[in-house]
Parts: C-alpha cells; sequence; structure tokens
C-alpha cells in the first residue's frame, strides 16, 4: 500500500522539457495530503465499524439472551398454566368428592333421623293403643261394679218396709218446693 511518505519521498528523473519542480511539489503536497486524510478516514471508519460491529455483536448477544429469555419464560408460563389447570382440575375433583361426601352423609343421618323418628312414632302409637285398650278394660270393670254396687243398692231399697211412704212423702215435698218457687 503507497503511504503518504512513500508521495513525499518520490523523486522524478528530470528531462529538458521538465515539469515545473516547484509546482509538482506542491501537488504532490496536496496529493500527500489528501491521501494522509483519505488514510485517517479510512482508519477512522475501520475503527467505527469495528465498534459497530462489536456493537452489532453485542447486541446480537442480547437478542440471543432476549429470545432465550422469552423462550423460558414463554415455556414457564405454559408450565405455569398447565400446573394451574392440573391444580384447579384436582381441587375441582376434590370439591366434587367432597361434596358427594357430605351428601352422602347428609342422606344417611336424614334416613337415620327419618327412621328414628318412625320408630318413636311406633312407639307412640303402640303405647296409645295400650293406653286406650287399658282405658277400656278400665271402664268395663268400673261399669261392671257400677252396676253390681247399684244391683246391691236396689235389692237393700226393695227389702225395706216404708220406702212406698217415703217416696210419697219426698213427691208431696217436692210439689211444695216447686209451689214456693213459683209463688216467689
Amino acid at each position: 500500500m503507497l503511504t503518504p511518505m512513500d508521495i513525499h519521498a518520490k523523486d522524478f528523473g528530470r528531462s529538458f522539457r521538465g515539469f515545473n519542480e516547484a509546482e509538482v511539489n506542491d501537488f504532490l503536497n496536496e496529493v500527500m495530503q489528501a491521501y494522509a486524510d483519505v488514510i485517517d478516514e479510512k482508519e477512522r471508519l475501520q475503527a467505527d465499524l469495528a465498534r459497530a460491529k462489536e456493537t452489532i455483536e453485542d447486541f446480537r448477544r442480547i437478542e440471543q439472551s432476549m429470545r432465550e429469555t422469552i423462550a423460558a419464560a414463554q415455556k414457564t408460563a405454559e408450565d405455569m398454566t398447565a400446573s394451574a389447570k392440573r391444580n384447579a382440575e384436582l381441587t375441582i375433583e376434590t370439591a366434587a368428592k367432597e361434596a358427594q361426601n357430605i351428601r352422602r352423609e347428609a342422606a344417611l343421618q336424614a334416613k337415620a333421623q327419618l327412621d328414628e323418628a318412625a320408630d318413636k312414632v311406633r312407639a307412640v302409637v303402640a303405647e296409645y293403643e295400650r293406653l286406650v285398650r287399658e282405658k277400656h278394660k278400665f271402664l268395663r270393670r268400673m261399669k261392671g261394679n257400677v252396676q253390681a254396687e247399684l244391683a246391691l243398692i236396689e235389692d237393700a231399697i226393695a227389702e225395706m218396709p216404708d220406702t212406698a211412704a217415703e217416696k210419697q212423702a219426698e213427691k208431696e215435698r217436692a210439689a211444695e218446693r216447686s209451689e214456693q218457687q213459683e209463688d216467689s
């Protein structure tokens, strides 16, 4: 590669009708300066390009890292969603089983209470029927006793001598009382 020093050190041979040496030197100095500026610009651009390549590589690494992070986040979100669904299904299943057990237990308790109540009703009805039978039995005995006593009383009255006169006197007294009541 040609350097600015190569341009500056270049010597041209002399000829009879050659170029003006001062003009050639001035032009070579201009070319050398322009060439040095181009080389400096080229080096600066190469440095910028290297930095840009490093930045691009950094961005590519960041992009790759972000893609990996996004993929991991998506996988985590999918796993969490699946886990939440499984947990929800298990919770629903457990709740359904518990509800079924509670319903079954409540039905058994209700049946037991109904059976117990029916047994109590049967016992009360049986006791009532027994008491009714006892009452009828008692009343029949009492009726028999009262009838027997009444028969004894009637026999005793029939055997008494003045019963006809007493009956007559009792009738007369009753008639007098009724007359007194009517007068008052």
